[in-house]
């Protein structure tokens, strides 16, 4: 099924991430939630159907305001932001915990209805990349306009996927031109946040969607938390030692300037890992 844009309608692009399971470090769902703190934001939609989640594994959180205490339950938000040139539509929020089928199938509904001209679904994994050096964005799709006005690439891999596998695959079943975009963070400092993770994946969608989306704003944070885990591990001679390597090896082979297939073998040992972590 193909879908077409109505004559008149601003351009919008739509921008997924969960937390979870595709989300080292929080890098995907906080960049999301960076653009919302930066940018005015409006829901126009969420999901919170409580089939979706188990709540001993997704907790529901207590808040508290000046009319008194609340429960905010797990849920997707999907949030618009008008720029000036299109608008982007902001979909967050906890992976699921079950009906996996059933949530894709609906999320994939209210996307269609909203005749996006572009679907990106963020995602961040561990892999051994030094935290000194610059973050690898790999971008995919099956699209074949996208392939080339994207200039992106056709991801192979087969094997344990997570809900953004499952909602990409029902975007190209309905005809939605998508794309997913991920970031690759160090495995050993994958605790959240990493600013350096959403700062490359921002910057990445700034030239992808052609807007400024304020990625320069994360710098400072960026410079800090590379400082930070500077101090941290010169502490340790070992670990030191082992990011010494993790650096050489990393200029040896050149990331910026090579093709994408070895971020792809990167991206398919990853997820066979969380699959079997005794796997190689």
């Amino acid at each position: 099924m193909q879908h077409e844009r109505e004559q008149g309608k601003r351009q919008a692009a739509v921008i997924v991430a969960f937390s979870g399971w595709n989300d080292a470090g929080n890098a995907a769902s906080d960049t999301l939630l960076y653009l919302m703190a930066q940018h005015e934001s409006t829901e126009i939609d969420s999901l919170d159907d409580e089939r979706y989640f188990d709540f001993q594994v997704t907790r529901p959180i207590l808040r508290r305001s000046a009319d008194g205490p609340w429960i905010q339950w797990p849920h997707i938000s999907l949030q618009r932001i008008s720029l000036e040139t299109r608008d982007l539509i902001l979909v967050v929020g906890p992976e699921p915990n079950q009906l996996w089928r059933s949530f894709a199938q609906e999320l994939v509904a209210r996307i269609a209805r909203l005749e996006p001209d572009v679907v990106i679904l963020l995602g961040a994994m561990l892999s051994d990349t030094p935290h000194s050096r610059p973050f690898p964005v790999a971008m995919y799709t099956w699209n074949d306009e996208l392939k080339t006005s994207l200039a992106v690439e056709e991801l192979t891999y087969e094997g344990p996927t997570g809900i953004t596998g499952v909602v990409s695959q029902m975007l190209i079943a309905e005809g939605l031109p998508s794309a997913s975009m991920w970031v690759s963070i160090p495995h050993y400092v994958s605790n959240p946040p990493n600013p350096k993770g959403q700062h490359a994946l921002l910057h990445r969608l700034e030239d992808a969607l052609r807007v400024d989306l304020g990625s320069k704003g994360l710098q400072s944070a960026t410079t800090e938390w590379v400082n930070a885990v500077d101090a941290l591990s010169s502490e340790d001679p070992e670990v030191a030692e082992y990011i010494e390597q993790l650096e050489e090896a990393k200029d040896a082979t050149d990331v910026e300037g090579a093709t994408g297939d070895s971020i792809a073998a990167e991206f398919e040992k990853y997820l066979r890992q969380q699959d079997d972590p005794e796997r190689p």
